[in-house]
């Protein structure tokens, strides 16, 4: 257990995290988010992508009442003293406020550590945590921390089983990733990428990720081996990674499949999944695990000093990333 954790920010992983939350018996002591309680308890209950929650959900005297469990609501665009009181953990899921300064000041206010559940630059985070990869990192003085993204996630695992097996040499990693909230329902404009803010249900949109950022700082050893990007596409959840990969040495497609079998029945167990079904988006949506490997699609090219291999990993990038945060908090206590 963590702890009494605080979720500022109920939009798609602040949901998700409270669903899991709630199953494992944590103690959430408080939601933060500026939406009034009648809408987060609308949203909580009634979900396209995860479905209906099947226990209760009412609002009462500012407390939000799911089942036997009561929460502590509040409205803030800034958190302050009155709403960190009480809880251990801050997870910013609000995609505000991210700066060093403001997370320093949550610490101040009566927070033992904050999570922020996407990528910081070098130096807001005093750690970065993938889970599997370097969780066993965590030092007590770590206080702030990143917990990535779930395209790092996705395919940091991945990169990470064949590196040991076969020394990376260079790579690229390319995913297809369903819409979000950070794009425009229809044309408009867009601070910093136009391109974002074209209609995403209804376009494919070429645009960067964030998740070169974790998986460097996480593996700072093949720092500069990938490069990347994502194309956000019309579908509402259920994403894939695309890694082409040239390793040192003879790679076989079944021998690249079998290291990633081993690696899904030992190290990343929970977190890998390798998959023999011919798989589409919405096969994976609510499936716990950061990466599935479409074995179908994996090929690899043998030449005399280097392969090049292809692989294929989905992801739900709401449930999946969720669940790995949920995993981070209780590796806090």
């Amino acid at each position: 257990m963590a702890g009494t954790v605080l979720i500022n920010g109920f939009g798609r992983v602040g949901r998700a995290l409270f669903r899991i939350l709630l199953a494992r018996g944590f103690r959430v002591g408080r939601i933060n988010d500026p939406l009034p309680a009648e809408q987060l308890a609308y949203l909580l209950k009634y979900d396209t992508v995860m479905g209906r929650l099947q226990e209760p959900v009412t609002v009462q005297d500012g407390l939000l009442r799911v089942g036997g469990v009561s929460v502590a609501l509040s409205h803030a665009e800034t958190l302050g003293a009155a709403t960190v009181a009480g809880c251990d953990i801050v997870v910013n899921s609000s995609g505000r406020n991210n700066s060093r300064h403001a997370l320093q000041e949550l610490l101040k206010l009566g927070a033992r550590r904050v999570v922020v559940s996407k990528p910081l630059a070098s130096g807001i985070a005093d750690r970065t945590l993938l889970m599997g990869l370097n969780h066993a990192d965590l030092r007590a003085e770590d206080r702030i921390l990143s917990a990535g993204s779930c395209t790092a996630h996705c395919f940091a695992p991945v990169v990470a089983a064949l590196h040991e097996r076969w020394p990376l040499l260079r790579g690229y990693m390319s995913t297809v990733h369903a819409y979000t909230s950070a794009q425009n329902l229809v044309d408009g404009g867009h601070n910093g990428d136009p391109r974002r803010g074209r209609a995403g249900a209804a376009n494919i949109v070429p645009t960067t990720t964030e998740a070169l950022v974790a998986f460097e700082q996480v593996l700072p050893a093949l720092r500069g081996c990938i490069a990347g990007m994502a194309q956000r596409v019309p579908v509402v959840n259920g994403s894939n990674v695309e890694l082409v990969l040239e390793l040192r040495g003879r790679a076989e497609a079944d021998e690249v499949n079998a290291t990633l079998q081993q690696a899904a029945a030992g190290r990343f167990r929970g977190i890998v999944e390798v998959s023999q079904d011919p798989l589409v988006s919405s096969d994976i949506v609510g499936n716990p695990h950061s990466a599935i490997v479409d074995s179908l699609l994996t090929h690899a090219q043998p030449g005399a000093q280097s392969s090049l291999v292809r692989v294929v990993a989905w992801y739900d990038n709401e449930w999946g990333y969720a669940n790995r945060l949920a995993e981070l908090l209780a590796a806090l206590g």
